[in-house]
């Protein structure tokens, strides 16, 4: 294993191109100004062999070879990778959770906005405020159940004792 003249990382004997900087090992000039290629294709299986450790590669878009997963560019031809895009995680946030369940409004709001991008964290908070909403409606109706017993009970009462009260003059 040789070491990179520009910037001393590791590179392999076969390797044209750092993969870290893309300083030219051979007697070519290096590439510079490489335009990125298309995302590069991860995969476990090389299209033309065997993959010795089953550890995941990533295949170059221009040449085909198989290079390290964190390379910027390709080691064989010079190609810059595109840019991989940061991964959001869909992991539903607690605190969100339970401000959705005592503000039903936000939590449909939520919903809206992140249902395309975040699925897993949009139903999370959707559940929570439609949770919240039943439970509302049910107390609701237990309590007007319980108004209209109590009230009942009492004008029952009152009735009652206004007949008795009559009926004693």
């Amino acid at each position: 294993m040789k070491t990179c003249p520009r910037c001393q990382q590791p590179v392999g004997d076969a390797d044209a191109f750092c993969n870290h900087c893309g300083f030219a090992l051979t007697a070519s000039e290096p590439i510079e100004n490489a335009q990125p290629q298309g995302a590069p294709v991860y995969n476990n299986t090389p299209p033309y062999g065997g993959n010795p450790g089953g550890a995941p590669v990533k295949y170059c878009e221009h040449c085909g070879s198989p290079c390290d997963i964190h390379a910027a560019i390709c080691v064989h031809c010079g190609c810059a990778f595109a840019p991989q895009q940061p991964v959001k995680v869909d992991e539903p946030s607690i605190w969100l959770r339970v401000a959705c369940f005592f503000i039903p409004l936000l939590g449909l709001i939520m919903f809206l906005v992140e249902r395309d991008e975040r699925p897993k964290c949009a139903k999370a908070y959707g559940m929570a405020a439609l949770i919240s909403i039943i439970l509302q409606v049910v107390f609701a109706i237990l309590i007007y159940i319980l108004i209209f017993v109590v009230f009942g009970v009492a004008f029952s009462t009152a009735v009652t004792d206004y007949s008795y009260y009559m009926m004693m003059l």
